[in-house]
């Protein structure tokens, strides 16, 4: 992948996260859950399928299956904790219409998110000031 091709895929990877962190940004009582939900989860699964773009596979898995397979390429993938995820072992496409609607709950896979971020971002030696 050439440069401008990650930092456009990164950008669309990032915009869920932006809205999951804006709406966790809001009083307790006024976060919408479902699309802090909704952005987490969609820009996780960006995030770990690009990293796995970067190795040069093709992946289209669940959260999980795409989490061992960069973990088996980068033992820092161990420090993440995917158990507070729910939806981790379900297909995307089975995702749909699912959400955790608890803020707790979404605010961890808020943290996992961006947790990953910062490993591809440093995969792809990206600062994330680049990303503006």
């Amino acid at each position: 992948m050439e440069t401008n091709e990650i930092l456009t895929s990164l950008k669309k990877a990032l915009a869920g996260l932006e809205i999951a962190e804006f709406e966790m940004n809001r009083p307790h009582e006024d976060v919408v859950s479902m699309s802090v939900c909704y952005g987490a989860r969609q820009s996780l699964i960006s995030l770990l399928q690009l990293y796995l773009e970067g190795e040069n596979l093709t992946p289209s898995k669940n959260i999980k299956e795409l989490y061992n397979e960069c973990l088996k390429r980068d033992n820092r993938f161990a420090g993440i904790n995917l158990t507070s995820i729910r939806c981790n072992e379900i297909h995307n496409e089975d995702c749909e219409g699912r959400y955790c609607l608890s803020v707790d709950k979404v605010s961890e896979c808020v943290t996992v998110a961006k947790e990953v971020k910062t490993l591809v971002l440093e995969k792809f030696k990206i600062n994330e000031s680049e990303l503006n």
